[in-house]
């Protein structure tokens, strides 16, 4: 029979021992407690816990798409301010052009409204949302619009060379004086118009793309989400201004200057309803953006709830074992302090 031996250092080494388990214990129950879920899904879960990582990373794919809609929202909402914006200025433009109709007077108080709108209207066309420009299709890194007449603009100078090779002199010619309406409204209508098709607005105002920004808003769901500065509407718009700027105050003959108010009155209408229809075209896919956005939260929670079946702890349950351990630790403290103090000497003494 083998006797075990007993001393006052196995019982204290015994202690330690009991000590450092439970101090391991309690750094996993105050994950638990804390987190909520269990220390180690791995331990805890065996073979299931192949489904909680597929679980967790779906819920984190779906998230992450959540939060992109929640950009993508914020960007067509910039970009549907930008067009209110846009479409009331040439609003107020028509009824400024509109009451100019047979009027003599005032001719360089409308060019200049034209001129700042056109500017304004540039500055919108270009506005930039968390670094991208919204109006410049897939060209987001680029700014959709030059700014008219700075130096060395293409597209002023393509208008103006358009007016000097229709009627054979530039707009500073005492000669416009003499040009009559029907040319002024076959020059409008051709040479100038010219200038704002799909092919002169890239070569002269755009640096935009015409394909439009593809965005993921769904799993296996795309949608286009914006709108290009090469939108018909926005040329149209251009074209108004800039008939206004540059033909409304060079000496026109009465005639000839009510040819020009009829044409962008005409073409202010068209853009107002091509502008309109762009909102409604973005209009449609906040609209799809909202409901995937929806679809994905109500995804998000299910899985949510999956994981938590599968990992989630009884945070009380948690609580009562890191108190149980706390006080274990404690006593084993105590313990070990007095059998510390045990020796021969102090009980001789």
């Amino acid at each position: 029979m083998k006797t075990q031996s007993v001393s006052s250092y196995m019982l204290s080494n015994s202690t330690r021992n009991i000590i450092a388990k439970a101090q391991a214990e309690l750094v996993k129950a105050n994950q638990e407690a804390t987190t909520g879920f269990v220390f180690d899904t791995g331990l805890t879960l065996g073979s299931r816990t192949g489904q909680s990582l597929s679980l967790r990373k779906e819920h984190d794919r779906l998230t992450v798409l959540t939060q992109t809609n929640g950009l993508i929202s914020e960007r067509m909402k910039a970009s549907q301010d930008a067009l209110s914006n846009v479409i009331k200025g040439s609003q107020d433009f028509l009824g400024n052009v509109t009451a100019m109709r047979g009027a003599s007077e005032g001719r360089s108080i409308i060019v200049d409204k034209a001129k700042g709108l056109l500017q304004t209207a540039t500055d919108l066309i270009n506005t930039s949302y968390n670094g991208e420009y919204i109006f410049a299709g897939e060209n987001t890194d680029v700014k959709p619009l030059g700014d008219y007449g700075s130096a060395g603009d293409p597209a002023k100078a393509a208008v103006l060379q358009s007016f000097q090779d229709y009627f054979g002199f530039p707009t500073t010619d005492p000669q416009v004086a003499n040009i009559s309406a029907a040319d002024m409204k076959t020059y409008l209508d051709t040479s100038l118009a010219a200038q704002f098709d799909s092919a002169a607005w890239s070569a002269n105002w755009s640096s935009a793309s015409d394909t439009l920004v593809k965005s993921r808003i769904a799993p296996t769901e795309l949608a286009e989400t914006s709108v290009s500065a090469n939108n018909a509407g926005f040329r149209q718009l251009a074209m108004s201004y800039t008939m206004m700027a540059e033909l409304g105050d060079i000496g026109l003959n009465q005639a000839a200057f009510d040819t020009v108010i009829d044409k962008v009155a005409e073409t202010t209408n068209q853009n107002s309803t091509l502008l309109a229809g762009a909102q409604s075209f973005l209009g449609n896919a906040q609209a799809r953006t909202k409901d995937a956005t929806d679809r994905l939260t109500v995804q998000i929670n299910v899985l949510n709830s999956s994981v938590l079946d599968l990992e989630a702890v009884d945070p009380f349950e948690a609580a009562n074992r890191v108190e149980a351990l706390r006080t274990q630790i404690d006593a084993s403290y105590a313990l070990t302090v007095k059998i510390q103090s045990l020796s021969l000497l102090n009980y001789l003494k």
